[in-house]
């Protein structure tokens, strides 16, 4: 059988890309323990044909590396691979290497996926065939990498991911991210969306902010065409997104009340500001939907005060998790 070939956009953020990878291999049913490997794209049909890229070359190599020095073992028999759990760890380890890490000296990557059950672990990311014969039955997918540009934007992996969390919890109906910029939290949550059927809205007006970054977000506006960013990333990324180009709480008026499943806020980060998000976008939200949002630290303590103050009024619990990503349902 023929293993699908599933191309992923890649943006240089290590743990988005895998969690996009885990996600169109669960939609497949595709759920064994896994290994996975950086390959190049040239070498896809040599993959397809033998289920590794060390085959299919001319004359015999014996392996002679690591513990299993000494033992004759053919060079096609044995991958250099890592778990999801190894590659998560490599990111908060800089000097340890991954699957995903050698991306950087790839010019063309290809992500490979393999069924872990079918080898055997010599030593740390070294795995030997458990039956050479079988080699393609161990290969699972491939992923042909497309790089596209850096998304800037001031939206860490960690805050991405806790966002991605609160998007995976809904199923159906429709979402709302106020404060998209370019585009960097929507590359995170805009495919998964897709996948579960969410409706995307994106809210911007692209006219700056009250708060203390105004003079910045001013300067940047000026020099560049930041909307037009934003749409070619979403192009390059193959997301179609609803974009309303409007204040938050004029956006917010235009949903009927108790008809969103999502609401994520990073727009302004004065407390006014918030606060006003706050109260324009809570009656939208259907009961028990998300209300979340993004900077829950000290260094926000606008965004701080008016979490607080709503929710205490609202009389609703608020969370905290990942990158300064808070949350409350309603």
């Amino acid at each position: 059988m023929t293993p699908p070939i599933i191309p992923l956009p890649y943006i240089g953020r290590n743990l988005l890309f895998l969690e996009e990878a885990l996600d169109e291999l669960e939609a497949r049913g595709i759920t064994s323990p896994l290994l996975f490997r950086a390959s190049e794209a040239d070498k896809l049909a040599r993959l397809l044909e033998h289920g590794t890229d060390r085959a299919g070359y001319p004359g015999e190599r014996p392996w002679t590396d690591g513990p299993a020095q000494g033992r004759p073992i053919r060079h096609e028999d044995v991958i250099f691979a890592t778990t999801a759990d190894e590659i998560r760890r490599g990111e908060r380890e800089p000097e340890r290497s991954t699957s995903l890490k050698k991306f950087a000296v790839i010019a063309r990557p290809l992500f490979v996926a393999y069924d872990a059950r079918c080898f055997v672990k010599l030593c740390d990311r070294q795995y030997e065939y458990g039956d050479p014969a079988r080699k393609p039955a161990a290969l699972l997918a491939l992923f042909p990498v497309t790089r596209v540009d850096p998304v800037q934007g001031w939206f860490s992996e960690e805050a991405g991911l806790a966002y991605r969390a609160l998007v995976r919890s809904i199923h159906g109906g429709a979402m709302v991210e106020v404060g998209s910029w370019k585009g960097l939290s929507t590359a995170y949550v805009g495919r998964l969306a897709a996948r579960r059927g969410v409706a995307l809205h994106c809210v911007d007006a692209w006219e700056g902010s009250s708060d203390a970054y105004a003079a910045r977000y001013s300067a940047l506006l000026a020099a560049e065409d930041v909307p037009g960013a934003f749409e070619a990333n979403m192009e390059a990324l193959g997301l179609r997104p609803i974009v309303h180009r409007l204040a938050s709480t004029d956006a917010a008026a235009r949903f009927a009340e108790a008809s969103l499943d999502l609401v994520f806020l990073d727009a302004s980060h004065d407390a006014a500001a918030v606060l006003a998000d706050l109260e324009a976008w809570w009656p939208r939200l259907k009961p028990g939907a998300i209300l979340a949002g993004h900077d829950h630290n000290e260094e926000h303590a606008g965004v701080l005060e008016a979490v607080a103050r709503f929710a205490a009024r609202a009389g609703r619990a608020v969370e905290v998790g990942g990158g300064s990503v808070w949350w409350t349902r309603r």
